[in-house]
């Protein structure tokens, strides 16, 4: 399945160069619309000008060229405004659409069944869990935003937990998790940014028309001249208020191109994760027999359309829709259904949620992996801000007793007595399970990390250092612990640190960075020949050299060069993800260890892999 993510990121990424040409083409028409509505309202020419192909020479071409770089420089300015919006990732389109972010411990039973189904998609997509948030609407519907997986987020509405059974609202949310995985929220994004600079000016001339209804009565007792030109600017802003709906004709086209192929995959892809087709064609049910559909009342919901489950805003037009229509969705999913909704139900009730068990086990395309259950002690605790940091520390305590001592002191002097006794208390829990269970346990601290003070995040980061250097000839795993904390909860904080655009670089230039992780890899695969084997079989799938010198370790070196792995290109993933594989496979033996290894380093370097499970 890893390769079929790989090919749909890399499309995804083809379909935002597609975007950018679609794009440019609507500014080109807006562009030679307005000069003609600025030239004819401020009269330097008259309507009937064109009719005549020599006129064309005799235009003033001067004024043409201020008004395009006018409308250039002001679509641009929309476009750079709203794209520093959004640069703090998916949490501010959940909260522009009035998301309400849900605590990770949450007890009300809606929210709980909803949070718990979200940790197990994301352990079925083997990626970060997300922060949700709660949307005040009546509608059944959805969205995943942000750049990354790092920075996503899962919006649902309260019409959607009220309305679907655990079933189909997991199959919702796999169809989300399919557009994290499949590169689609990278790309949503950037639509966000570009479609409000085509609606821009539709936004002047609105602004416009509004002055001067306001200014007619002041104008009434003027002079001729002035009335007339009074007219001219009502005429352009009238202009610009048709060519902004011409814009969002364009835009509500673009999104329609570029969205709707993405829908039918995600919803096969939420089929794969939960091997339950009628989850998702459930949901898909409920919404063409609810009353309220899968609408969505809120003031930026036209912009953000692309980004839900289902359509959230009524279109005059098919051709406008960014989504299939529901009939075919379900088609695709149940080819034998009969057409007919099923009757309306009625909200369900919070006893109802509860007899979805703590740790209900979902249908994912690695069974295995989801039903070795964690303790509730870490499960709970993993929930809770202040024992998520302890049980971070606990991943990274050393069986070496001297070792040990070291970093127990660094716990309680760079952090607290109380943090102390609290890894003292988890410590042994932690111990006890298995290297997958590890990396479970990783991915499901992220919202609760997301939620300590950015002052209190430095100070835990601070800790972190000091407790991964306490290791002498630390390796791969503390590594990785420590590396995916300051990567996947650091977004929250550090806008920098979000992965927001893919490099063009191929896999041969950036060869001193993936050589040094390699050798780490191989380092950790037993004793020296079999070492050597793991290093040859990594160099064998780049087809570079036998001889190729092994560098030395060095985790402060390989830690800068993360953020250029993290932006490498989807196929550039996979070609490093090969070999990162042959690195680990080359004894022929996935052993748990193994397993767990390869678990989290796609974790980290965000590369869409599920491990296989056990015949």
């Amino acid at each position: 399945m890893s390769s079929n993510f790989f090919a749909q990121q890399d499309l995804a990424r083809r379909n935002t160069r597609v975007l950018v040409v679609l794009f440019s083409l609507a500014v080109l028409m807006l562009l030679l619309l307005t000069n003609i509505v600025a030239l004819v309202s401020l009269g330097f020419i008259d309507p009937g000008f064109f009719s005549a192909p020599r006129n064309w020479q005799s235009l003033p071409w001067h004024l043409v060229a201020w008004v395009s770089l006018v409308v250039l420089a002001a679509v641009g300015i929309a476009v750079l405004i709203k794209w520093q919006q959004l640069k703090a990732g998916g949490k501010v389109v959940a909260e522009s659409l009035g998301g309400v972010r849900l605590s990770p411990d949450s007890k009300e039973p809606l929210q709980r069944r909803l949070l718990n189904v979200v940790e197990e998609m994301a352990l079925a997509a083997n990626t970060p869990v997300p922060a949700v948030y709660l949307l005040p609407e009546r509608g059944i519907n959805a969205f995943a935003a942000g750049y990354s997986p790092a920075d996503a987020v899962i919006g649902v509405t309260q019409g959607c937990l009220e309305q679907l059974n655990r079933d189909e609202l997991q199959g919702v949310v796999a169809h989300e998790f399919s557009h994290i995985l499949n590169g689609d929220m990278r790309m949503n994004i950037r639509l966000i940014a570009i479609l409000n600079g085509i609606l821009f000016l539709g936004h002047i001339g609105y602004y416009m028309l509004r002055a001067g209804s306001r200014g007619s009565a002041i104008r009434a007792g003027t002079s001729r001249n002035n009335k007339q030109n009074a007219s001219g600017l009502l005429f352009l802003a009238l202009g610009l208020v048709v060519i902004g709906y011409m814009g969002s004709f364009f835009g509500n086209l673009i999104k329609a191109a570029v969205s709707r192929q993405r829908e039918f995959l995600a919803d096969a892809s939420a089929v794969q994760f939960t091997r339950n087709p009628r989850g998702i064609a459930g949901a898909l049910k409920a919404i063409g027999s609810h009353s309220s559909s899968s609408q969505i009342r809120s003031q930026n919901a036209d912009e953000n359309s692309h980004l839900f489950f289902g359509e959230a805003i009524s279109r005059w037009a098919a051709i406008f829709a960014t989504h299939p229509p529901l009939a075919t969705r379900i088609k695709r999913l149940e080819p034998h259904w009969n057409g007919k909704f099923p009757t309306p139900r009625g909200a369900q009730t919070a006893a109802e949620a509860t007899t979805d068990s703590e740790a209900a086990p979902a249908k994912p395309t690695n069974a295995e992996r989801l039903q070795q259950a964690l303790p509730l002690l870490l499960l709970h605790s993993s929930r809770q801000t202040e024992p998520a940091t302890a049980l971070v520390c606990c991943l990274l305590l050393q069986q070496d007793d001297g070792i040990r001592r070291q970093q127990l002191h660094l716990i309680k002097e760079m952090g607290s007595a109380t943090l102390l006794q609290q890894v003292d208390q988890l410590c042994d829990a932690v111990a006890m399970l298995n290297e997958v269970q590890q990396v479970q346990l990783l991915q499901r601290l992220v919202p609760a990390l997301k939620s300590l003070t950015e002052a209190r995040f430095v100070q835990f980061e601070q800790l972190l250092q000091a407790l991964l250097q306490a290791i002498p000839d630390a390796g791969l795993t503390p590594w990785l612990v420590s590396q995916f904390v300051e990567h996947s909860v650091a977004v929250q904080y550090d806008q920098t640190q979000i992965v927001r655009k893919t490099s063009a670089k191929p896999l041969a230039q950036l060869q001193p960075q993936v050589l040094p992780l390699l050798a780490l890899i191989s380092s950790v695969a037993g004793n020296e020949a079999q070492q050597q084997q793991a290093w040859q079989a990594a160099l064998a799938q780049l087809a570079l050299a036998a001889d190729t010198a092994k560098p030395a370790t060095d985790l402060a070196a390989l830690s800068r060069h993360l953020p250029l792995l993290l932006a490498a290109s989807p196929l550039v993933k996979q070609q490093l993800w090969q070999a990162i594989e042959a690195c680990v496979r080359a004894d022929q033996l996935i052993v748990q260890q193994e397993k767990a290894l390869l678990l989290a380093l796609a974790l980290l370097l965000e590369i869409p892999y599920q491990a296989e499970a056990d015949n």
